[in-house]
């Protein structure tokens, strides 16, 4: 009783006095009679304890069974052979080997279960992980799911988390972006290169993987170059257009060229006058700078004969295209004069 008034006093705030009088003591005994029966504030939590409360666990109905759990797969296989019968015959491979996954796991439930429980397990847990984001009924609400064998609310959530984070890289990666933009304006190349590098991990589209590549070629950092060069072939030749795929032959060949490998260069430099050939026309100045760099390598190589039609057609562009001043001009006439 000593230690429920104590909490009593602590809680309302009561303050004794000897002038409190006997209006004061009958409130009090009022109060103390009063106590044990009515509701407790809320307790006010602090804002760095409230991110330490596990939302409850989802235990809303049995763990499914191995009935249960055939059930399922049976009707997942029933979908998948629908599938089938209507599927082109490029997708038939992969659907007959999903078919012949389920069948297996229907002929050796047991083991079959015990993988799937474990599974659920680990995106119980990842679930969790996200209770302060996601909160905390939708989250139950899926780990309840989940323990019945139904994974579409547990995929909604992981889908929406993926797509917030998805916005807030490519925010990231634009900043990257501009800082490298800022550090090219101020002739910073090395600083440049790491914006531009930072871009391109978190979002590797063509221009941050160009802008990646040329900036390390420019910093000195040639083997950052080849390595960013890759990967802007490997990412044009999968989802870029025809002129891409010849910008970052060119580019990758600049950077192959400076590491004193002609004879490595010059493919990737015809490959991309052959597209450009076709996409930009034979009229275009960048049409006339490939000229140039496939002239300038097989000169390199000791083919200066092979080399001066290249560079004298790259002249004839030039001088049609830029004002007589450009410095490109008298880069390629500077070539032509050297040649034997």
């Amino acid at each position: 009783m000593v230690d429920a008034f104590l909490g009593f006093l602590r809680t309302y705030g009561v303050e004794l006095s000897a002038a409190g009088g006997l209006a004061g003591v009958a409130a009090l005994i009022w109060a103390i009679v009063k106590w044990p029966f009515s509701k407790p504030k809320p307790t006010q939590l602090a804002p760095d304890t409230i991110d330490q409360i596990k939302p409850p666990q989802a235990k809303d109905g049995p763990a499914l069974t191995v009935p249960e759990f055939i059930r399922l797969r049976r009707e997942l296989k029933a979908d998948l052979e629908a599938e089938l019968a209507e599927a082109a015959e490029a997708e038939k491979s992969q659907l007959r080997a999903r078919i012949a996954e389920l069948e297996k796991q229907i002929a050796n439930p047991d083991e079959a279960l015990a993988e799937a429980q474990k599974r659920i397990a680990d995106l119980e847990a990842l679930l969790d992980r996200e209770a302060n984001q996601i909160g905390a009924d939708r989250i139950v609400g899926a780990k309840a799911a989940l323990e019945q064998g139904d994974y579409s609310l547990a995929d909604d959530i992981f889908a929406e988390i993926e797509a917030q984070n998805e916005l807030a890289v490519q925010e990231t990666a634009r900043a990257a972006y501009g800082r490298g933009e800022v550090a090219e304006a101020e002739v910073r190349w090395g600083d440049a290169y790491t914006h531009y590098a930072n871009a391109a991990r978190l979002d590797p589209s063509f221009e941050n993987l160009l802008k990646a590549r040329e900036y390390a070629w420019r910093a000195g950092q040639f083997a950052a170059a080849h390595r960013h060069g890759e990967a802007l072939l490997e990412f044009v030749r999968k989802d870029g257009t025809q002129e891409q795929i010849a910008t970052a032959l060119n580019e990758h060949a600049l950077t192959v060229e400076d590491q004193g490998r002609y004879g490595e260069a010059e493919g990737p430099y015809r490959e991309a006058l052959e597209i450009g050939r076709t996409t930009i026309g034979e009229g275009h100045p960048s049409y006339a700078i490939r000229l140039n760099n496939l002239a300038g390598v097989l000169v390199k190589q000791g083919k200066p004969e092979e080399a001066r039609p290249f560079f004298e057609q790259a002249l004839e562009i030039l001088r049609v295209t830029l004002p007589p001043e450009h410095p490109y001009i008298g880069v390629v006439e500077g070539h032509i004069a050297d040649l034997p």
